[in-house]
């Protein structure tokens, strides 16, 4: 499998700007003119670039990001990309280090282990990632009896007035930052953020999944193309606690409430199937969470079976003389086994259980989207039956006689007030087109935002769940081999006791 790629290295200063490797693309058969040598050991100047002599057009703006990080005392280096013109072209070092790429290491989990280097670059960023966010570092407050997190923001965007800000933030700030978002963007799915709980809140173990989850909260907005222009946004990571408090006093979060559609107002919406999709998916997951829960609760008692043993084991031991060594060593490799299923446990905990919770939110999120939107279909169907209405009521009175009426018993002639209703009833129709154009708007953007949204969650649930498969088999084939180690070595070790030579 394709080794992942590590962001980190964009965002920050390092003292090494040495370039040892070549960008791992495919070949491309396109003839590229040459390029002048650039000095990569300073960030690029902002002057345009002069064209290459081989060249009969001027070279566009060009990107060029060099970054080198350091996991586990490996470096590992960034490719470098020239663009120019819609073209890529390959900068070839002169020598490259294989052995340092054989010791690649996919553990950027935490941030203690990375050490930032250099980025250079040259008009705007064209990286997948402009914006890196990082949640780490829970603290207690026991007075308050809160917990904080901190928050670290590396960041190339223009919005931003720095390209660093360190924050900490807590729970019920991440929950103002998600109600602000639903009621500023009504029509786009906002990312679940990961439920309360009332119990166990300082449990470390609990702690450390909420900081992933919430990790994650933040990574999916900032990845969103719209939630990520948000100033709100930019001041949850960047506004000081006292700025960030004055701000949500400023800003007034309505009530949001989902309108209950009758049976009847059942709408045709082009949504039908998403809507199916998320009513079985919502059964699957629960399924899921059910059996995993089950399997956790089975697994957890097994441990704890395992636990006993070696007590009774090393009593057996001191009861035999010639046993004793290795008894006492079965002792320990029951030991090690179960530590080796208790992290197994606690990864599939944190990898599986916490997405299959995620996306049970997120099919909770993609409900209530929907039938926002249906209600929005509802309310531009009404605008449009009312006008025929008023229509064909307005062609029945102007095809009428004038008559008498209520009106006409105080001295109003009975043209003047049948020209009346026709004016009051031309107005109201006016008034509806009006409101049904808007309506009109309203839902076609709606459509748009949520067909964009849905296409991204799909894209992806598909990346997650290839991610989640991987990380499970790992797991597991990283248990059962240190499990198979660990029973290899007792059989080594029968093998030079004497006594069963």
């Amino acid at each position: 499998p394709r080794e992942k790629e590590n962001p980190f290295n964009r965002f920050s200063e390092s003292e090494n700007n040495d370039v040892t490797t070549a960008i791992p693309e495919e070949p491309s058969t396109q003839e590229f003119p040459e390029i002048e040598d650039v000095d990569l050991s300073t960030p690029m100047s902002v002057d345009p670039i002069p064209a290459p002599a081989k060249t009969v057009d001027k070279p566009s703006p060009m990107v060029v990001s060099v970054g080198t990080i350091e996991v586990n005392g490996s470096n590992h280096y960034e490719d470098i990309n020239i663009m120019s013109k819609g073209k890529v072209v390959k900068v070839e070092p002169e020598s490259v280090d294989e052995s340092s790429n054989e010791n690649k290491s996919e553990d950027y989990e935490s941030l203690r282990d990375i050490r930032f280097s250099s980025i250079s670059m040259y008009d705007k960023p064209h990286f997948e990632e402009d914006i890196l966010i990082i949640v780490d570092d829970a603290q207690k407050h026991a007075a308050e009896s809160f917990v904080s997190y901190k928050v670290v923001t590396k960041t190339t965007r223009e919005a931003f007035q720095q390209q660093e800000f360190h924050v900490r933030r807590r729970y019920q700030d991440f929950h103002w930052l998600a109600k602000i978002l639903t009621q500023q963007y009504p029509n786009h799915i906002i990312p679940p953020l990961p439920q309360k709980k009332a119990f166990n809140r300082y449990d470390p173990n609990f702690l450390r999944l909420r900081q992933l989850a919430l990790n994650k909260f933040l990574r999916r907005i900032a990845e969103h193309p719209i939630l990520s222009t948000s100033e709100h946004f930019f001041a949850f990571l960047s506004a000081k606690q006292v700025e960030l408090i004055e701000q949500k006093k400023t800003t007034v979060i309505k009530r949001f409430s989902i309108p209950q559609i009758p049976i009847s107002d059942i709408v045709d919406s082009p949504f039908t199937n998403t809507s199916e999709y998320c009513e079985e998916f919502g059964k699957v997951l629960s399924s899921l969470s059910s059996h995993s829960t089950k399997l956790q609760k089975e697994q957890g008692e097994q441990i704890q079976a395992l636990r006993t043993l070696p007590p009774s084991l090393a009593l057996w031991a001191n009861s035999e003389g010639d046993l004793e060594p290795i008894l006492t060593k079965m002792g320990d490799c029951v030991t090690k086994t179960g530590d080796t299923l208790e992290v197994l446990v606690e990864t599939k905990e944190k990898i599986f259980t916490e997405s299959i919770k995620e996306y049970q939110l997120y099919v909770d999120l993609v409900k209530k989207v929907l039938k926002c939107r249906d209600h929005m279909q509802i309310t531009k169907e009404y605008f449009t039956d009312t006008v025929l209405a008023r229509q064909r009521e307005l062609e029945k009175v102007e095809a009428s006689e004038p008559g008498k009426s209520f009106a006409t018993l105080f001295g109003k002639s009975p043209a003047a007030v049948k020209d009346e209703k026709m004016d009051k009833l031309r107005k109201e129709i006016a008034t509806l087109c009006t409101d049904g154009e808007t309506a009109g708007d309203d839902l076609v953007v709606a459509n748009a935002s949520i067909r964009s949204d849905i296409e991204r969650w799909k894209i992806n649930k598909e990346k997650d769940c290839q991610d989640l498969v991987l990380s499970v088999a790992d797991a597991h084939i990283t248990c059962y081999k240190e499990s198979a180690q660990t029973w290899e070595q007792l059989i080594e070790f029968i093998d030079t006791v004497e006594a069963y030579k």
